[in-house]
């Protein structure tokens, strides 16, 4: 047994090794230092803020190599904006999801739309989601989005009433977004009342272990096991308590996902433009030859309540930590919002021009705060990636594009392209709103004369609003409107409500399945982000 073990783990290496000198990155350059065991792949799992690659992009340029660990082939770094438009957009389909982050998103959230590979079946899964998610489908959410809205208000407020300490109470507010959020979705896209916010032990459950799945993914553990998965992929097929463990939160989700078909099929609501009808719709006609099982439909499910909860709740309760620290932006934002009687509608939420103020701080959170802080793709066939900035090569030449084979793994790090500095400028990881706001002189109050304010287009991303957060191309977030709807709303209606304070705690931030805070010295506790509220 031995022996047969060392014979392929011997087989392993001497790929590598070939695969290495057949690297078509042989003259890029590669940050200093790496190391024997690690190379650069530690420093990278460990990455705080962005700041690492912030580093190695001034190092050696926004396109490089990092030393993969344990021998593996050298991986692409992509921080050149042309390059991503290239890699998401021009050529979509040739760079997948890696073959070890494939199988960790379909535990995570299933055989849906995240998970799928392949243009045509792609684009057939996403043409029959898409018009669930269309501007006048996320205008009639409305009515479920602010009932849900002023539902986690309500148990906030008696909560703080409960406290009994003058009014005032610290919550982890991650905790009570992630439950909004998920009861959102679950109306919106299943008719289906989750009631987390109203503590449903069964729904509150998903939530919960989410959290520590993603608490999880930022062990040294989970970064050694991803190492492992590289280089044996078979082992995602072995009943192995850690791996099923990743799976939690689907199966969780499967099996509701019973009891959500069950109760779409006995409204007949085949004739309804929400994602559930849709769903049932394509199952009962069979399209194209293409059937959409019910199986099919339990994935749907799995991949949109976790994709679609999660990632809004990260990025919204960054915010309220982001105003509880930062009280002139958050008193600027209040007086905008508490101006407009009511509950505000989708189409003030799309127009910048209507409520400007609440709109930069959407942006300025969302470009700080990518849920998903870190991608990884590989090439499926050789490519030549063109770059907007030409980096200097080992042997001193100018490289404006780049040669890759198939199989080339390449790390895409969200956080640190939406804080380059050399793009935002030197304060790119402060908490700025207004910088949206410059050279529109209908906001110049906003501003100080000497503010800097956004780049130039040709120097952002081709996502939305310069912005790689929701990536670019035709995988864009296909919920984007929905998610920007329901964050502002739920914004708004906590803002006009309570206070938000400062705890004087100090972050961390860790690339689990989605960007993780843990407060520096209390990392034990997990992902945590404490704010103290107050009532109005």
């Amino acid at each position: 047994m031995l022996r047969v073990a060392a014979t392929i783990a011997f087989a392993a290496l001497a790929a590598m090794v070939i695969r290495r000198r057949r690297s078509s990155l042989k003259n890029l350059r590669s940050p200093s230092h790496p190391s024997l065991l690690w190379g650069h792949e530690q420093l990278e799992f460990e990455d705080d803020q962005g700041w690492q690659w912030r580093q190695w992009f001034t190092e050696c340029g926004k396109a490089f190599k990092i030393r993969a660990a344990w021998g593996h082939p050298d991986i692409l770094v992509m921080g050149d904006t042309v390059g991503l438009s290239h890699i998401y957009t021009k050529n979509a389909y040739n760079y997948a999801h890696s073959p070890v982050f494939r199988p960790l998103i379909e535990r995570l959230t299933g055989r849906g739309l995240i998970w799928i590979e392949g243009e045509r079946a792609h684009k057939r899964m996403r043409a029959l989601v898409a018009p669930a998610f269309s501007a006048d489908n996320v205008r009639n959410m409305h009515p479920a989005i602010y009932h849900v809205s002023h539902a986690l208000r309500d148990r906030i407020l008696h909560e703080v009433a409960a406290s009994g300490d003058s009014a005032s109470l610290v919550l982890n507010v991650i905790e009570y977004t992630a439950l909004a959020t998920l009861d959102i979705i679950g109306r919106v896209a299943f008719g289906y009342d989750f009631n987390s916010v109203g503590q449903a032990e069964e729904t509150v459950q998903i939530t919960e272990v989410w959290r520590k799945q993603n608490e999880m993914g930022c062990t040294h553990g989970a970064f050694v096991a991803m190492l492992a998965l590289r280089l044996f992929p078979w082992i995602t097929s072995l009943p192995l308590e850690a791996i099923e463990a990743q799976g939690a939160v689907a199966n969780n989700i499967r099996r509701l996902a019973k009891d959500i078909v069950a109760n779409g099929q006995g409204d007949d609501k085949h004739e309804g433009k929400d994602l559930m009808s849709l769903l049932l719709k394509a199952n009962a006609e069979r399209q194209s030859g293409q059937p959409v099982e019910i199986e099919d439909i339990y994935e749907h499910i799995v991949t949109f309540v976790v994709a679609g909860h999660e990632t809004t709740s990260s990025t919204l309760a960054f915010t309220i930590w982001s105003l509880a620290r930062n009280p002139e932006v958050q008193q600027k934002l209040r007086e905008e919002v508490s101006s407009v009687v009511g509950d505000i509608t989708y189409d003030d939420f799309a127009d910048p021009d209507r409520l400007p103020y609440l709109d930069a701080v959407c942006k300025e959170a969302m470009r700080l705060f990518p849920p998903s802080a870190r991608n990884e793709k590989v090439a499926e066939a050789d490519d030549v990636i063109p770059l907007r900035h030409s980096v200097r090569g080992v042997d001193g030449t100018w490289i404006d594009a780049l040669p890759v084979r198939a199989g080339q793994v390449i790390h895409i790090p969200s956080i640190a392209i939406n804080r380059d500095q050399d793009v935002w400028g030197t304060d790119a990881d402060t908490f700025r709103p207004t910088r949206w706001l410059v050279g529109r002189p209908s906001q110049s109050r906003y501003c100080s004369p000497d503010e800097r304010g956004i780049p130039s287009a040709n120097e952002m991303c081709g996502g939305w609003n310069g912005l790689f957060t929701f990536s670019e191309g035709p995988r864009i977030c296909v919920g984007l409107k929905l998610a920007l709807f329901e964050y502002k709303a739920i914004l708004t209606t906590l803002v006009r409500t309570f206070e938000f304070h400062d705890t004087g705690v100090e972050l961390t931030l860790r690339h689990g399945a989605t960007l993780s805070p843990r407060v520096k010295g209390r990392e034990d506790e997990g992902i945590n982000l404490p704010v103290r509220l107050t009532i109005l």
